[in-house]
């Protein structure tokens, strides 16, 4: 599912993700990136599909927020998502605009997909997600089998500077007498390892009673530019090209002052 916010139980042994996401999870979720919020990437990622024609799969799809634009703009897209909460909300959105249905329930390590794709997407650095570069590795091989000879992965991951800690982090959305409130707190971070887990506490309050809570855990592995690049070379993608903040392309004379903070992977399969 898409960072930051959602729940992730990380599986430590496989370096995988169980999205469990709650109900009042999928619901902070969904008030945060209503369906059609870009942060830059949806305007980025349909200028980089023009001339596609053939399908187009987004795995964790979340809530539709991305997956939503697509369909809009004519493209066939397909979308997984481990999380049963966030595909409902996702297939209501697509229902509510008479859009095809094409959202199912997959994992990271195991979806099966018998047609060939022109693109996979994974904007928001839903990648980082799996922790372990072996098992990331497994991922984005599968992702080269699902695609067409033709085809070609587009895909984000943030800077190396949110691996710091910048101490807990609070945010409140008022909905009539409802609320909804989200605490982050970093519980730990691996610099030897690239990893950040951070416990977050979901609360929803109404006439300013506490109604529910939930505690989750949400990890993330950070990669550096190089470094992802030789992972998409080793999975046999072709032509990597990396754009910075979805609006130049990066250059070996660029400082870490200028890196940016959305970094976005292009590769042919």
């Amino acid at each position: 599912m898409e960072s930051p916010l959602g729940v992730f139980v990380p599986n430590e042994k496989e370096g995988l993700v169980d999205n469990a996401y709650g109900s009042l999870a999928s619901w902070v979720y969904h008030v945060d990136k209503p369906i059609g919020r870009s942060f830059g990437d949806i305007e980025f990622y349909l200028s980089r599909l023009k001339g596609i024609g053939g399908p187009i799969l987004e795995p964790a799809v979340g809530n539709g927020r991305f997956l939503i634009p697509l369909l809009e703009a004519g493209h066939v897209v397909h979308g997984f998502d481990a999380s049963p909460h966030m595909l409902e909300v996702c297939k209501k959105e697509v229902s509510r605009r008479n859009l095809p249905d094409n959202v199912s329930k997959k994992n990271f390590e195991d979806f099966v997909y018998s047609e060939k794709f022109s693109a996979v997407v994974m904007p928001a650095g839903s990648i980082q997600l799996i922790k372990s570069p072996i098992a990331c590795l497994d991922f984005l091989k599968r992702l080269k089998v699902c695609l067409s000879e033709t085809g070609k992965v587009i895909l984000d991951i943030d800077s190396l500077s949110f691996m710091l800690d910048y101490g807990p982090e609070s945010r409140m959305w008022s909905l009539g007498e409802d609320m909804l409130t989200l605490t982050e707190s970093r519980v730990k971070t691996s610099y030897l390892h690239q990893t950040t887990v951070s416990q977050l506490r979901y609360e929803h309050w109404s006439s300013g009673n506490l109604v529910s809570s939930e505690l989750e855990v949400f990890s993330l592995r950070f990669w550096g530019v190089f470094e992802f690049k030789s992972l998409l070379h080793e999975a046999g993608f072709n032509d990597v090209s990396v754009t910075l903040d979805y609006k130049r392309p990066f250059s070996m004379s660029d400082s870490d002052a200028t890196l940016g903070e959305v970094i976005t992977f292009e590769a042919s399969s």
